[in-house]
């Protein structure tokens, strides 16, 4: 088993609801002419999405995605999310799927959430929720809550992503230098004009998401 294959079991739970509320909150995704952005998208998720419109543009910092994203049809684009190579009101629609959380510090954060707003007429931003007592990544109770320097010390051996894939110290130290969970308050902060709508699990709130219309 790999780690992938753990993501998956729960990526089944979440992601249907995930795609109706999507379809719900914004019903301009089911028109065929709506232009979309896709930041750190791939070619699977818009598999299960499922909408008429052939104009979605991925970027994505991998390009060794290239290939399958030009062969589902859509346009790629290597780029930094945090300095997009886009006009203002390019597109219709920018949506992120837990991307903000990976881009590097706060700062980085609004710099990502800035070109978002910049680029598109409509926002669908979704991020885990810092407060939700489940680290969604590696999969384990709390540690996000910890100080940097004892999480590097303790992920490989608390954490399912760390007895499945059996990371490197440099893989670990990579992860926590790049990941930052974010508050609703912080969420709201940087997406004043959106409204920020709560996935949950058992009552909890496991996820934010940022909806501009």
């Amino acid at each position: 088993m790999n780690i992938h294959s753990v993501y998956a079991v729960f990526q089944r739970r979440f992601r249907p609801r995930r795609i109706r509320a999507l379809k719900k909150l914004l019903p301009l995704i089911e028109q065929p002419h709506t232009k979309i952005l896709d930041l750190g998208g791939t070619a699977s998720w818009w598999a299960e999405v499922r909408v008429p419109t052939p104009h979605i543009t991925i970027v994505n910092i991998e390009d060794c995605i290239k290939e399958e994203v030009q062969a589902a049809g859509y346009e790629f684009v290597c780029a930094d999310a945090c300095k997009l190579p886009f006009s203002d009101g390019q597109f219709d629609l920018v949506i992120s799927n837990s991307v903000i959380e990976h881009v590097g510090n706060a700062s980085r954060q609004a710099l990502f959430a800035k070109e978002m707003q910049r680029c598109g007429r409509a926002i669908y931003m979704q991020t885990p929720n810092r407060n939700f007592p489940v680290e969604p990544h590696l999969i384990a109770l709390g540690l996000h809550w910890l100080p940097a320097a004892f999480q590097r010390k303790v992920i490989r051996w608390a954490s399912v992503w760390g007895w499945v894939a059996k990371p490197t110290q440099a893989e670990i130290d990579e992860f926590v230098a790049s990941t930052r969970l974010m508050s609703r308050a912080e969420v709201l902060h940087l997406f004043p004009d959106c409204v920020i709508h709560r996935e949950t699990v058992l009552g909890l709130t496991k996820s934010f998401v940022a909806v501009k219309k």
